[in-house]
């Protein structure tokens, strides 16, 4: 059977057996009834019932019929993600002693599903060839290591692939000749020459991390212009994206043991160490798989990108999390400390943007080694704001006579600022947050009315600047 893009994997077999049909189910009572090898898809009024120990009886019943999966339906991804927090390890256990791969779909239209799963049963010749792609694709990023080679192929192709050597074999799903079983021949061919070309970390990968740093650097404007070429090294831009923002613990020409020889060179120091995190990023990356990973030096941190082609809901975003901090110890060099920030799941150009910029704020605003970004709330919303060029325009208009004094005496500002508009114009409130005296609050306040030539007496103009100032300690 082949594995429909529509169908995520909960319980049971990764790669189901091949399949003889596909039947509608609308009471649980008549699972037991259906025809071995059959694809069980059960309604979304049955799909509510299959829960607690009636998913157990379901799953006793589809193995005892000898169906080959058990499809779940939702009204929405939400509603899919909570029927996947409901399969307990009882249900788990039973999906995988009874061969029974336990599947779910969200949204759409039934019969359409029902449809696409029954046409590639039937080895469409138009399924078949999409197939091929997908799987061409998913090789073709497997970073040429045979493992990750067969494991991406054999999840396209619905059947297991063995890797031995350069050499790929993929179990027989069905009559010899057929549309699918000729797809099967194409993929294996592809999978033996990505292996051949080798591990993929050196040149292309060394260009699509140049591409990558200029997308995340470049203006909004000059990076939608990169778009194309980024899609042509194979950069994954238009998927899902979460961001690793790996940067130094500590100041490394603070170390002990930095230039032992004389005055270190803390910037020297620090590339040099995410340099070396980079060259073990690429490693590190292809081994953990799950998702097409792609890492650059952006300024002063180590951005790596995991990109999937779905949004994969929180947990997606916890297994990044559990990525994240297996990827940080990995990659961390000996002696050296490495912290990690954790953006939220977005898509396409913008949205890779939007993550690396939550990454940064995570670890500005976490002293964790491993920091992630709230999930929800104002936060988000300002990150995707000030994602656009606009509003940067205009937090940097608003604050100007501020940012162009540099250095701490900004940084000072901006703080009573922020805090004497979050206490809701309260100097007392403000001084005890910054341990400051409520004189110098209120001096300071009044000296920041003249600079801006604001009335911070006016609500908008507060609101303004209370988001203008939240902006802008978030760089």
């Amino acid at each position: 059977m082949f594995l429909l893009e529509e169908l995520r994997p909960l319980a049971g077999p990764g790669v189901p057996a091949a399949a003889s049909g596909v039947r509608l189910v609308e009471d649980l009572g008549r699972i037991a009834g259906q025809p071995p090898g059959s694809v069980l898809v059960l309604t979304v009024a049955a799909s509510r019932q299959a829960a607690g120990y009636r998913l157990d009886v379901a799953l006793r019943d589809a193995a005892a019929a000898g169906a080959v999966a058990l499809v779940l339906t939702a009204e929405s991804a939400q509603a899919l993600e909570a029927l996947g927090a409901a399969v307990d390890r009882s249900a788990a256990a039973l999906a995988e002693r009874g061969a029974v791969a336990l599947l779910a779909a969200a949204g759409g239209d039934l019969a359409e599903l029902v449809v696409a799963v029954d046409r590639a049963i039937a080895g469409d010749a138009a399924e078949a060839l999409v197939r091929t792609a997908r799987a061409a694709e998913a090789v073709a990023g497997a970073g040429g290591v045979p493992e990750r080679i067969a494991e991406a192929a054999g999840a396209a192709l619905g059947r297991p692939v063995r890797a031995d050597g350069g050499a790929f074999t993929a179990q027989p799903g069905g009559p010899v000749g057929t549309h699918f079983d000729r797809a099967a021949g194409i993929v294996l061919r592809v999978a033996a020459l990505a292996a051949a070309a080798g591990p993929s970390d050196e040149l292309p990968g060394r260009s699509r991390a140049q591409l990558l740093t200029e997308l995340l650097v470049a203006p909004e404007n000059q990076a939608q212009e990169l778009a194309p070429r980024a899609r042509a090294l194979g950069l994954p831009i238009d998927d899902w994206h979460v961001v690793l923002r790996l940067e130094p613990a500590k100041d490394p020409a603070k170390t002990p043991n930095a230039a032992a020889d004389g005055p270190a060179d803390g910037g020297q120091e620090r590339y040099a160490l995410l340099e070396t995190a980079a060259s073990r990023a690429v490693r590190a990356a292809r081994e953990l798989g799950g998702a097409a990973w792609n890492a650059a030096l952006a300024g002063d941190a180590l951005i790596v990108v995991r990109s999937q082609r779905r949004d994969q809901g929180r947990a997606g975003l916890r297994e990044a999390v559990r990525d994240a901090a297996r990827l940080l110890e990995r990659v961390s060099p000996a002696g050296a400390e490495l912290r990690c920030g954790v953006s939220t799941a977005h898509q396409g150009l913008v949205g890779l943007r939007t993550s690396a910029s939550e990454a940064r704020t995570a670890l500005r605003r976490s002293t964790l080694p491993l920091a992630t970004y709230d999930l929800a709330g104002l936060d988000r919303m300002l990150e995707e704001w000030y994602a656009s060029d606009a509003a940067q325009h205009a937090v940097r208009e608003l604050l100007q006579p501020i940012l162009d004094l540099g250095g701490e005496r900004t940084a000072h500002l901006l703080a009573i600022l922020r805090a004497y508009l979050d206490h809701n114009g309260s100097p007392a409130r403000a001084a005890e947050e910054l341990h400051l005296h409520r004189n110098a609050v209120s001096r300071n306040v009044r000296r920041i009315e003249t600079l801006l030539q604001a009335d911070l007496a006016d609500p908008r103009q507060r609101l303004a600047l209370q988001l203008a100032c939240r902006a802008a300690s978030s760089r």
